[in-house]
C-alpha cells in the first residue's frame, strides 16, 4: 500500500486549497484561507424552533352560580374569586345570566340554560385568548349539559373548574320524586314547609337533578373538580364524575357554601387557570385519607337521613291529600304568612 501515499497526499493538498493557481516560478506562494472554511454551506446549521407569539388578548372567565343563585350584582357567590381574579390581572369576568340575551333561570330546566351558556360563550369566546369556566353546585350540571349540547374547546374553552357539582344527580332530588310519585303528583304539605326553610323542592331544576347523569369530558378541555368533605347538599354519591381529577378538601365546617371562599379551593381554581393544566396535589397521603374517610362518613349520614326524611315526607304528603289534614294547613295558613320561593335581591 506504499505505494499510494504520494498520490493521496498530492490530492489531498490539492482539495485543500480548492483549486488555487500556482504561485510564479521564484515567488513565495500566496497566503490565504482556504476557501472551505469561508463556505457557510459547509458548516453545520443550528435548528431553530420558531417561538409562538404569546396572544396579547385577556382571558375570559365565566362565572355559574348554583340554585336559587343569582346573576345580580347583590348575589355574592364568587366575590372571593373575583377578588383573586382581579390581583392576577388579565381576565374579563362575567356572570352567566347577567346578559337578558342569555338568561339563566336557576329554577328552570337546565337544558335550557345550558343552551344559553354555550351561545353565549361562542358570542364571546372570539375576542379573548381563551375561556375558563368555574361554576358552583347546579352550574357544574349546567356546564355539562352545554359539553353535551356541543360546546367543546373549538369554542375556546381552556379549562373548567366545578366546585361542589352535582355531576350525577343528587340523592335530595331523587327522594323529591319518589316522595311526588307517592303523593300523586302533589307536594303541597312538603313543598310548604321547606319554603320555609327557604328552599324550592318543586322546580323543573331539582326534576332535571333526579335524572341528570355525568357526562363524558370534553375533549382537551383541562377539567378539575372541588368538593369539600363536609358538603351535605352535594355528597360524594352525587359528585361522581369518571375520568374527570378531582380534590376533596378539608377546610370549611359547612361545606356547600363554604368552599366558595376556602383559600385552598381558591389556589387550585387559579393555578388551573393561569397554568392551564391540573395542579398537583402536594397533601400528605395521610390528609387525603382523612378527607376521603370524613367525606364517606358524611355521605353514609346524609343518605340515611334522606331516607328517613323520604319516608316522612311520603307520609305527610299522603295524609295531606285527605280533607282532615287540608283542613288544618289552611287553618295554619290564616295565621301564618304564605312562604314563598327565594328570589334575588
Amino acid at each position: 500500500m506504499t505505494f499510494a501515499l504520494p498520490f493521496m497526499t498530492t490530492a489531498l493538498i490539492a482539495s485543500a486549497d480548492e483549486g488555487s493557481p500556482p504561485a510564479p516560478a521564484g515567488a513565495s506562494p500566496p497566503i490565504r484561507p482556504p476557501a472551505g472554511v469561508l463556505r457557510h454551506v459547509d458548516a453545520p446549521r443550528m435548528s431553530i424552533t420558531p417561538i409562538a407569539p404569546v396572544d396579547p388578548r385577556p382571558e375570559l372567565v365565566v362565572l355559574i352560580g348554583g340554585y336559587q343563585s343569582c346573576a345580580c350584582p347583590d348575589d355574592g357567590t364568587f366575590d372571593a374569586l373575583r377578588a383573586r381574579l382581579a390581583d392576577a390581572g388579565g381576565f374579563t369576568v362575567v356572570r352567566f345570566g347577567a346578559d337578558p340575551r342569555f338568561p339563566y333561570d336557576t329554577f328552570g330546566p337546565v337544558d335550557t340554560s345550558a343552551a344559553n351558556l354555550r351561545d353565549e360563550i361562542r358570542a364571546l369566546a372570539p375576542a379573548y385568548g381563551g375561556v375558563h369556566i368555574v361554576t358552583h353546585s347546579l352550574g357544574g350540571v349546567v356546564a355539562d349539559r352545554a359539553f353535551a349540547q356541543g360546546l367543546s374547546r373549538a369554542d375556546g374553552v381552556v379549562t373548567y373548574v366545578a366546585w361542589a357539582a352535582p355531576h350525577d344527580g343528587t340523592d335530595a332530588a331523587r327522594a323529591v320524586a319518589l316522595t311526588r310519585s307517592v303523593a300523586g303528583g302533589d307536594l303541597a304539605p312538603v313543598r310548604e314547609g321547606l319554603l320555609w326553610l327557604r328552599m324550592e323542592p318543586d322546580s323543573p331544576a331539582v326534576r332535571d337533578l333526579a335524572h341528570v347523569r355525568a357526562t363524558v369530558p370534553p375533549p382537551g378541555v383541562v377539567r378539575l373538580d372541588l368538593r369539600e368533605a363536609t358538603d351535605v347538599l352535594v355528597t360524594a354519591r352525587d359528585s361522581r364524575d369518571p375520568g374527570v381529577a378531582s380534590r376533596i378538601l378539608i377546610g370549611r365546617a359547612e361545606g356547600h357554601g363554604g368552599i366558595l371562599d376556602d383559600p385552598e379551593a381558591l389556589d387550585l381554581t387559579l393555578a388551573t387557570i393561569s397554568s392551564r393544566r391540573v395542579p398537583p396535589d402536594r397533601r400528605s397521603r395521610a390528609v387525603q385519607i382523612a378527607a376521603d374517610e370524613s367525606s364517606r362518613q358524611v355521605g353514609t349520614m346524609v343518605f340515611l337521613s334522606l331516607c328517613v326524611m323520604t319516608c316522612a315526607a311520603c307520609a305527610a304528603a299522603f295524609l295531606g291529600r285527605s280533607a282532615f289534614a287540608r283542613g288544618i294547613a289552611h287553618g295554619l295558613r290564616s295565621f301564618l304568612p304564605r312562604a314563598t320561593r327565594k328570589s334575588c335581591p
